[in-house]
């Protein structure tokens, strides 16, 4: 037998399908049109005397034979046993829980915050303008590579800066920019001896 895939939409489709109800005494008119009666054509049996007598004798018998009487104390016993030993565990589980609970203690600290640096990044930057006029008087290869690293290194400075005043003076962006200050120190150092 093959499994249907998509079981739920047939379903769904078919149950969208509007429904229509046959004219008024079809039924009939088709029962007149056919030939033998249906009835007729159908067989029937009759089950055997037998079958019903002795279904009439055992609903008798059931009748007569009075039914048996359970004693409930058993039960009640039980059930009583039962309830005890749920308060006696609910009593211990509480009394346990009540003894060992979790002392909740609250511990705070005060920390200092980080002082602002007084470091003036700027100083010193006329020195650096001075250095990058006359490299473009002179206009030399070496030179204009040296210009060039001290323009990188002057952007990545200017975005630590930005990054200082929008965070505050965190360590690690203090000690990135001090060493791109090195780094620029050094090719301005080079740019002099070059000049």
């Amino acid at each position: 037998m093959m499994k249907e895939k998509n079981r739920n939409n047939l379903r769904d489709a078919l149950n969208r399908l509007p429904g229509y109800d046959a004219p008024e005494g079809l039924w009939e008119s088709i029962g007149a049109q056919l030939t033998p009666a249906l009835s007729d054509q159908l067989p029937s049996y009759t089950p055997p005397a037998g079958v019903w007598n002795n279904l009439s004798r055992e609903l008798e018998a059931a009748a007569a034979v009075p039914a048996k009487q359970r004693k409930l104390w058993p039960r009640t016993l039980a059930g009583v046993a039962a309830a005890l030993a749920l308060v006696i565990t609910v009593g211990l589980g509480l009394q346990s829980g009540i003894s060992s609970q979790q002392k909740v203690t609250v511990a705070y600290s005060q920390e200092v915050a980080p002082l602002k640096s007084n470091i003036d990044w700027d100083e010193g930057e006329e020195s650096f303008a001075n250095a990058i006029a006359e490299i473009e008087a002179r206009n030399e290869p070496k030179l204009n590579i040296l210009r060039h690293e001290l323009d990188e290194l002057t952007e990545a400075r200017e975005e630590i800066k930005a990054m200082l005043v929008s965070y505050g003076d965190d360590p690690q962006v203090v000690r990135q920019l001090a060493k791109i200050e090195r780094d620029r120190s050094d090719i301005y150092r080079r740019i002099i001896i070059e000049l």
